[in-house]
């Protein structure tokens, strides 16, 4: 028997992980913020021989989320958590005339972070005590590089993944593997609230597909696509000037209002 642990499990990601790992022998417990979606993923699950359990509990409840592990662990050993509820898309954008609106920052550290380290930290001692489990951090690749579109979305993305460097070296001792999945686009509702272009767009199937993989072999990482991996790598090799203007001048561009072309009316001749 496995006892999968998943938050944000109503779309995107969170979903396609939960569809992916249904089985016979597992045990899914699905935390998110829509019942009836929440619902919808676990009767898709179950129809998989899944058995499901979900729960409808805020990821900054510190408390609410502590007692309900505990229940559940007590039910059935969890052996696996998957971090994956975060805040994102076109609603965490910033504005170049505005900059960032402050509660929304603050609220997208505290999910995006926050929720991060209130599913994983009830449960590192139970793992360690057992000397077993697998923790699954959904990052992004945003996180490798501050994004003038979204500072408060990058910087919260860059803090799970060395909250995630660090519980790694603290537990892999303790027989405890923590992998961390940096993807770039994926086709979720949230990345579909952006505008632009989304290049190396992959389905979130494939990513869970990759994030699974990577899980079940005990990586480090889970990566995005290959060019997009290349292309941040030689950003972060860029000065730091350089990669500034670069940066900021595509975020301006972006930021224009487009032109919409007018069609002019068809001219009647005169009589």
């Amino acid at each position: 028997m496995s006892h999968v642990v998943i938050t944000g499990a109503t779309s995107g990601i969170g979903r396609a992980l939960a569809i992916r790992l249904a089985a016979p022998a597992v045990t899914l417990s699905l935390l998110g913020r829509n019942r009836e979606r929440l619902d919808a993923v676990a009767a898709d699950a179950m129809a998989s021989g899944a058995r499901v359990e979900v729960a409808q509990i805020d990821v900054r409840d510190a408390a609410a989320l502590s007692d309900w592990l505990a229940v559940r662990d007590i039910a059935v050993p969890i052996d696996t958590a998957i971090a994956c509820a975060g805040i994102g898309g076109g609603a965490v954008m910033a504005s170049a005339e505005r900059g960032e609106d402050a509660a929304m920052a603050v609220d997208v550290m505290a999910v995006n972070a926050g929720g991060v380290a209130n599913i994983v930290a009830p449960l590192v001692s139970r793992f360690m005590a057992r000397g077993r489990g697998k923790i699954v951090i959904i990052g992004s690749a945003a996180g490798e590089i501050g994004l003038p579109h979204s500072p408060a979305y990058s910087a919260s993305k860059a803090a799970v993944r060395t909250y995630g460097d660090g519980l790694r070296r603290l537990l892999r001792p303790r027989g405890v593997t923590v992998t961390v999945a940096l993807p770039g686009f994926v086709d979720t509702p949230m990345s579909r609230s952006l505008p632009g272009a989304q290049p190396f767009l992959w389905s979130a199937e494939r990513a869970a597909a990759r994030i699974v993989r990577d899980m079940e072999r005990g990586a480090s990482y889970s990566h995005p696509p290959l060019p997009l991996r290349l292309a941040i790598g030689i950003a972060r090799l860029t000065p730091v000037a350089l990669l500034d203007l670069v940066l900021t001048q595509a975020f301006r561009m972006q930021a224009r209002p487009r032109r919409i072309p007018v069609e002019k009316p068809a001219s009647v001749p005169r009589k």
